[in-house]
């Protein structure tokens, strides 16, 4: 009789912190500095994108990722879309115009970088954007959800993820912020598990 309520208490001690474990939905990946490098857009004006490092948490049997959320902080800039008006050999006018909300892309990586992105490198299956609107220190928030997916369940290798105006006119320079978060960090990822139960 003991030995059954031994097992009993086990067995209730054994879900107890499965469930607590489990009740643990929320998980923040901190992306640091040294997690993040900053390349130089062949296309120049300036523009910048960059490189973020991040490694996705093991999870449980029976646990299955729900969401993924990236999050960060940029200066956000129009950069000037148009057409060279030569007049003579020492004036010529740019006529054209800027968006107000330039969109920012962000793709996981096919191959690791190598001085500068290539076209091919990025996973466009995986493509995530959001429009940002012109200003200082604007908060940027983009679900990756498909992309962490892909890294966790090992279809793709994780070679990183890029984030910047790559495709289409790129009307936008982002200046990723440093420090916008408490813990120091340039970025960070939400990630919401869900339990099979």
């Amino acid at each position: 009789m003991k030995r059954t309520y031994w097992i009993a208490a086990i067995l209730l001690i054994t879900s107890v912190c499965l469930g607590a474990q489990y009740d643990a939905r929320e998980r923040i990946v901190p992306i640091g500095s040294g997690d993040v490098t900053t390349y130089d857009a062949a296309s120049g004006q300036g523009v910048k994108y960059y490189e973020f490092d991040f490694q996705v948490p093991g999870m449980a049997e029976g646990v299955t990722l729900e969401s993924a959320i990236l999050e960060f902080f940029v200066d956000a800039a129009s950069v000037l879309q148009g057409d060279f008006h030569w007049f003579d050999a020492d004036s010529v006018e740019q006529v054209g115009y800027t968006a107000r909300t330039p969109l920012l892309e962000v793709y996981a990586l096919k191959s690791p970088i190598d001085g500068s992105v290539r076209e091919g490198q990025l996973d466009k299956t995986t493509m995530a954007c959001t429009p940002v609107l012109t200003g200082d220190n604007r908060r940027v928030v983009v679900d990756i959800t498909p992309i962490v997916r892909s890294f966790s369940s090992e279809r793709a290798p994780n070679y990183g993820i890029v984030v910047g105006a790559f495709t289409g006119s790129q009307e936008g320079n982002f200046t990723l912020k440093s420090g916008a978060f408490p813990d120091g960090s340039r970025a960070r990822v939400h990630l919401t598990f869900a339990s099979a139960r």
